[in-house]
């Protein structure tokens, strides 16, 4: 394991490399943690130093950004739900046609058996008589 630097200067650039990192976990539904520990990584920092910087520094100026991001994930949610119950209705639909089908076919079956039997027997008596 690397043992991690303390930095106490964080440049611009860290902080809009820390910011892209959080807003983008949280937008993935995953948790602001997952996004220090993912900055982290990337700074060369600790995830206390990034979760430290982003709640005393960097929120507030981010604080639209992040509940955006925040709204994204329960709007792929629904999405995906809507898709989700759509293939449902259609499953559903095809399944109980074809249930229909096999059910018409079941009685075809057992209709020509019905038949089948009946010349058999019908043919048996012919022939013994």
């Amino acid at each position: 394991m690397e043992v991690k630097k303390r930095k106490d200067q964080w440049l611009q650039q860290d902080d809009d490399r820390l910011a892209q990192i959080v807003l983008q976990a949280v937008s993935e539904g995953r948790s602001q943690l997952a996004g220090f520990q993912e900055a982290a990584e990337a700074l060369g920092r600790t995830k206390q130093a990034c979760g430290f910087r982003w709640n005393k520094t960097l929120r507030k100026i981010y604080e639209k950004d992040l509940e955006n991001a925040k709204s994204q994930p329960k709007q792929m949610m629904r999405t995906h739900l809507k898709q989700a119950l759509t293939s449902f209705d259609q499953l559903s639909e095809a399944y109980y046609e074809l249930k229909d089908e096999y059910d018409q076919l079941q009685q075809n079956y057992l209709e020509l058996i019905h038949w089948i039997e009946t010349g058999t027997q019908f043919l048996k008596k012919d022939i013994s008589e």
